[in-house]
């Protein structure tokens, strides 16, 4: 897969980050780290990373460059390597619907047909107390994405794992 975007910000890899800044001097990180707590009782399955995007202030307006430079990021990574990208929409704002579809959209962008993107929706539920040692109870709607390849070796294992399991995760990322 050779990446087709070609108005992109120039990016350093530092580790498991990417970093770059846009013209609105936003400072970004494109995390693409290894998670062994993805399939914590399958060691075979490797290479499962977590995709996440940080910024050190919120953008202002919609920047055409940003979304090319984080897809070429994630088109090279998938080129270079054959891992499995597991990607978690934040829900504790109430944004993670949006971030979901956002993702969806960057993604068709992707003109890749030997990557699939899987996605999935379960709930979390948040135990805290407050001050007086009451249970505050909370729950989240949380949305993930799975990207891999069709030929990965544990691409059977991997999408079974991926769609299993109970509807409540709570405790259990």
């Amino acid at each position: 897969m050779e990446s087709n975007f070609t108005e992109i910000y120039p990016y350093q890899r530092l580790g498991s980050y990417f970093q770059f800044t846009t013209v609105q001097n936003i400072v970004v990180k494109i995390n693409l780290s290894q998670d062994p707590r993805f399939f914590p009782d399958n060691p075979e399955i490797e290479e499962a990373c977590n995709f996440f995007i940080e910024t050190d202030k919120h953008s202002m307006g919609q920047d055409i460059r940003l979304r090319n430079t984080v897809l070429d990021i994630l088109a090279n990574f998938l080129k270079e390597h054959d891992p499995i990208i597991i990607y978690y929409c934040d829900p504790l704002d109430g944004r993670g619907h949006l971030r979901y579809a956002k993702f969806n959209r960057w993604f068709g962008l992707i003109n890749d047909p030997s990557i699939e993107k899987h996605d999935r929706e379960f709930t979390i539920i948040d135990l805290k107390t407050d001050e007086n040692d009451n249970l505050i109870r909370s729950e989240y709607a949380m949305y993930a994405s799975l990207l891999l390849r069709k030929t990965h070796l544990d691409y059977d294992a991997v999408i079974r794992l991926f769609y299993s399991g109970d509807a409540d995760k709570t405790g259990k990322l």
